[in-house]
């Protein structure tokens, strides 16, 4: 299981990485649409770590479950705050909210870390996945701020 969770994952980074270093080489004209194309797929990951929650819940006996409306509610608000970076506010608002709620969730996955069936490795691969996608996303608030420091 660790192979493919490292290899899938590590090519999860490919759009976040690929699209920071897009929004440096594409003309100013193309930058809306790298962002946008960017931001959705942050989103979509953020949707996907909160599935993690109800995946790993649902997967222990329930007499196991240790705080289940706090597992359950947290897979429950990721995909709402990545939805809610969505609707179309500054585009460097909505990276922002999205680079925050990437390293929240990393966060939280440490700090929940005991009440999880997750194996050894996974927090590991978490950090580096959650490194990357900050790295993309960093690369494009960075591109983002250069051309208008105001925000």
């Amino acid at each position: 299981m660790k192979a493919p969770a490292y290899a899938l994952g590590l090519a999860g980074l490919i759009p976040f990485i690929a699209l920071g270093f897009a929004a440096w080489i594409a003309p100013v004209t193309s930058l809306l649409p790298i962002v946008a194309i960017q931001a959705q797929y942050a989103a979509a990951i953020l949707a996907f770590l909160g599935a993690l929650y109800w995946g790993a819940a649902l997967a222990l006996p329930e007499a196991q479950v240790q705080r289940p409306w706090l597992l359950l509610g947290w897979g429950v608000v990721l995909p709402l705050w990545a939805w809610r970076m969505t609707w179309g506010l500054s585009v460097a608002y909505s990276m922002t909210g999205l680079f925050i709620g990437l390293a929240i969730a990393y966060a939280a996955d440490v700090m929940l870390r005991k009440q999880l069936p997750w194996p050894s490795w996974f927090l590991p691969l978490r950090l580096w996945l959650t490194l990357g996608a900050l790295l993309g996303l960093g690369l494009t608030l960075v591109r983002l701020y250069t051309l208008n420091p105001a925000g």
